[in-house]
């Protein structure tokens, strides 16, 4: 049992020991009122049960919440890892296209090529950069043994690997 029912069976006996104790100590004094304590007793016991049935009652309700809300994490945790792994599949595509892109770009045209490819070489640059910065890491590397070999801050290779142990914790 939870702490809740532990709570309620508790409050049920210490109010029946209560109204014992009053009923037995009341008995001596007033014996002429009799039927008046055995109405307040049924009266209590009355109460009591209706206050029992009552606490059941909700805490029924609240068990089907926590497992409504249980199935809920659940499906979500689902549908956030479906989600990552579209969101996987579609930087794949964007990368692949990309370099298509460029490929087809650079055949047609060689001219217009150069002024692509000045802009061009960042993302690829971060591209390489941040796979080149992974697979040091996993020769391991540390930190700033990665930055000073390939000539970029400590705090972006930070960043870097931050963002891959994220999105691989979520998977």
């Amino acid at each position: 049992m939870d702490f809740l029912s532990w709570l309620v069976v508790l409050s049920t006996l210490a109010t029946v020991a209560f109204a014992w104790g009053v009923f037995l100590s009341n008995l001596g004094r007033i014996p002429q009122k009799s039927e008046e304590y055995e109405k307040l007793e049924d009266r209590i016991l009355q109460l009591m049960g209706q206050f029992r049935h009552m606490s059941a009652i909700r805490l029924n309700m609240l068990d089907k919440k926590i497992e409504e809300m249980r199935k809920l994490i659940k499906e979500a945790n689902s549908l956030y890892g479906k989600l990552c792994v579209q969101e996987t599949k579609l930087v794949d595509k964007t990368c692949e296209w990309d370099s298509n892109v460029e490929t087809e770009l650079y055949d047609k045209e060689p001219e217009s090529h150069e002024s692509e490819h000045e802009e061009a070489p960042d993302s690829e640059n971060n591209t390489s950069v941040e796979r080149k910065i992974l697979l040091l890491y996993q020769e391991g590397k540390t930190e700033q043994e990665i930055a000073r070999s390939l000539g970029i801050g400590v705090g972006e290779v930070m960043l870097i690997l931050s963002l891959f142990r994220h999105r691989t914790d979520h998977q």
